[in-house]
């Protein structure tokens, strides 16, 4: 059961990547899922994106130093802003990702990072308790993804294709789930958009408390099995994921014996509180979207609990327009290797 156990965790995260990744008598349903493709599908846009840890809360593992459970106090109440640009045909993605932890010394840490085909460039903030030379923060690293996916035993990271696993999985997800009893179309003023967004439809996706229990049947039934097939139909995605085919196949054949003890873990050691999306669509792309997961849940096996409560919104702009990136691509860079060896941790750390 530990392996159907992963398989459910994984299927209700890619049900949460399908909401945040996420006109003319469509349905609110068909409605958000073609924008949703239609923008992951432009050719470049921007993407100013936020991310709320309202709550966190993570079992102990019991080993030394940085534990879950100091990290899950680290993490509360993080924010974690996004601005990026993408352009597909020139391969590059550009983002600037900030973290900030609250608390008596707010730190703001600021991660640059570009992305091409081939390498992933990555400008480390300095970090006091790390002691992280001048010369290393004023440089971008050079990580080669296709030799950074050997050294980790996968297979090459192929952006494009992901991408596509990304819109079966949202496809494949969202299809099971009932048009009316999910889907809503929301008047503007109900909405709580940003001033500044001026859509031609709002769609609302929610999933409720007491839709739960049938929300926790249609998973099990439809959409589980669904995600195990798209799964074993992509070697490649297996190979990059270190996932063995016989073992998914159990998992699978595990899934289709042991539905009643699935539906039991889920209904009785899972408890939703919130999970919605709004997203604001122009000219059938998802321009706007915001929302809430909120889940707690309890291993009964192991005794572990997990608390977790993000809320987060994000806006894509200049659709399908000439990106001009403002940085050039970094000339003198820096390895891993020489970044790690530069690093000197605290005693203890």
């Amino acid at each position: 059961m530990k392996t159907t156990r992963s398989i459910i965790l994984t299927a209700l995260l890619a049900l949460m990547v399908a909401l945040a990744g996420c006109s003319t008598g469509k349905t609110p349903k068909a409605s958000l899922q073609e924008a949703m493709l239609n923008t992951m599908d432009a050719s470049s846009y921007r993407l100013s994106m936020t991310m709320q840890m309202e709550e966190l809360e993570l079992p102990q593992n019991g080993a030394a130093g940085l534990t879950p459970i100091s990290m899950a106090g680290i993490l509360k109440d993080a924010i974690i802003h996004i601005n990026a640009q993408h352009d597909k045909e020139k391969s590059r993605t550009d983002m600037n990702l900030e973290l900030v932890l609250p608390g008596m010394m707010e730190m703001k840490l600021t991660f640059p990072l570009i992305m091409t085909k081939d390498i992933l460039y990555m400008k480390l903030p300095s970090i006091p308790i790390l002691q992280i030379p001048q010369e290393v923060t004023s440089k971008y690293i050079a990580m080669d993804l296709k030799e950074l996916a050997e050294k980790q035993g996968q297979g090459e990271i192929n952006i494009e294709a992901q991408q596509k696993l990304g819109q079966q999985i949202s496809a494949a997800v969202l299809k099971h789930f009932d048009d009316k009893a999910y889907f809503r179309q929301l008047k503007l003023e109900d909405a709580n958009l940003p001033a500044d967004i001026k859509p031609d439809k709002v769609i609302k996706f929610a999933i409720t408390e007491e839709q739960y229990p049938q929300t926790v049947e249609t998973l099990v039934n439809n959409v589980l099995p669904e995600l195990v097939d798209i799964l074993l139909a992509n070697s490649a995605l297996l190979e990059t994921l270190q996932v063995e085919k016989t073992k998914l196949e159990q998992a699978k054949d595990e899934l289709q014996n042991n539905k009643t003890e699935l539906l039991n873990v889920l209904q009785n050691e899972v408890k939703l509180t919130a999970l919605e999306l709004t997203g604001a669509i122009q000219d059938d792309y998802l321009v706007h979207q915001q929302g809430r997961i909120a889940v707690d849940a309890t291993n009964s096996d192991i005794g572990h609990h997990i608390k977790l409560d993000v809320s987060f919104t994000g806006t894509y702009s200049d659709i399908g327009k000439v990106v001009e990136f403002q940085n050039e691509l970094p000339m003198d860079t820096i390895t891993m290797e020489e970044v790690m060896s530069s690093i000197k941790l605290p005693f203890g750390l």
